[in-house]
């Protein structure tokens, strides 16, 4: 009883791999600005391509927007999920078909690589085209990007 008892309490402290789950499920849908308004911390710092994208979550949001309204239809299929859940990291990629509102058909697969903390992602590295597909769990751990370009800043 006190074996289940510390479990489910641990459970409730770090929500990490079922909040990644439904991240995951809404990624999958193509909802694209729910999913960061659920799971992006209010001090999200997103990186694409190794370049800070955007930090805090109304910019997040603001870059999404035109995403978001470039299509009727949008689909991901995730794939070569690594996640720590000690380390609140996650790995994927993430396959994107789409029809955009002009009809054309759209396909990109993007990398991610993540940090959260308390059930929020605190950082969200993004990689696409070519860059996408040598990041994988052999490489750097999350947080590189953001610590080379805080570096770089100081």
């Amino acid at each position: 009883m006190t074996i289940a008892l510390q479990l489910r309490s641990r459970l409730r402290v770090s929500p990490f791999r079922s909040r990644l789950d439904d991240y995951l499920v809404s990624l999958a849908r193509g909802d694209l600005l729910g999913a960061a308004r659920a799971h992006f911390a209010p001090d999200i710092r997103l990186f694409d391509n190794g370049a800070a994208a955007a930090e805090g979550l109304e910019a997040v949001l603001r870059k999404l927007q035109p995403v978001a309204r470039r299509f009727t239809m949008l689909r991901g299929t995730v794939d070569g999920l690594v996640c720590d859940r000690a380390g609140e990291t996650a790995e994927f990629s993430c396959r994107f078909d789409g029809v955009e509102v002009d009809g054309r058909f759209f396909r990109e697969t993007v990398s991610f690589r993540q940090r959260w903390h308390l059930g929020r992602i605190i950082e969200e590295e993004q990689w696409r085209g070519a860059a996408a597909f040598p990041h994988t769990s052999t490489y750097a751990p999350a947080g590189t990007h953001a610590a080379a370009a805080q570096g770089a800043a100081a």
